[in-house]
């Protein structure tokens, strides 16, 4: 589901890339460099998803794009793009889906109820 995750939002991301780019080039660049990094997290949990520390840092990836994107509404982002932004669908359900990532990972990272798996 966490390899999922990463695969969803990274194809979210990229779908943004070009318009982004036209508008307000670093942030294209930005939603980018999400899409490598997120593309590497999934590859990265996929081949060792018993692996905490990979496990913890695709977690705190989605999380910190979630904050991105939450910080983005209300004030815009001073170095990408200055503007503030209204709520969309895309990036709502896309949130949400990350939401649920991050409790993917925070489960396989210190389950609750069941043995340890992860090293």
């Amino acid at each position: 589901m966490l390899v999922f995750t990463c695969a969803a939002s990274a194809g979210t991301h990229a779908g943004l890339v070009p318009a982004h780019l036209n508008g307000e080039p670093r942030l294209g660049a930005a939603f980018g460099i999400a899409v490598v990094l997120l593309v590497a997290a999934a590859i990265a949990v996929a081949a060792r998803p018993e692996d905490r520390p990979i496990t913890s840092a695709t977690g705190l990836l989605l999380a910190c794009l979630m904050l991105a994107y939450l910080a983005s509404r209300p004030t815009g982002i001073p170095v990408l793009d200055p503007d503030p932004e209204a709520l969309d669908a895309v990036g709502i359900a896309t949130n949400a889906f990350q939401t649920l990532g991050v409790l993917v990972a925070l489960w396989l990272i210190h389950p609750l109820g069941r043995p340890a798996r992860l090293t």
